[in-house]
């Protein structure tokens, strides 16, 4: 009775691909490591409710998108539903 081996080699591409995600890993739960600088500022902006009016801020834009994109849906609605209309549908 012969035996096979069964035991997975990795290849040099999945080495390089695996080294990637530890090294992604490594900063999942915490990000890139901040200058004692940037740490200072970002304490600062919590501090004086900077960072609430950029958060505001970037909200805004997006609901604005989002308004965009629903306006341009419903003219779409509108085209289909009066195509329908003329089809009898």
């Amino acid at each position: 009775m012969t035996q096979t081996n069964n035991k997975y080699q990795p290849t040099s591409e999945d080495l390089k691909r695996w080294a990637k995600l530890d090294e992604l890993d490594s900063n999942a739960m915490s990000g890139p490591p901040l200058t004692e600088e940037e740490y200072d500022q970002k304490l600062r902006s919590v501090a004086d409710g900077s960072c609430l009016q950029k958060y505001l801020d970037r909200l805004l834009h997006q609901k604005q998108e989002t308004l965009k994109k629903l306006i341009a849906i419903e003219e779409t609605e509108k085209i289909l539903r009066a195509r329908i209309a003329e089809l009898g549908i």
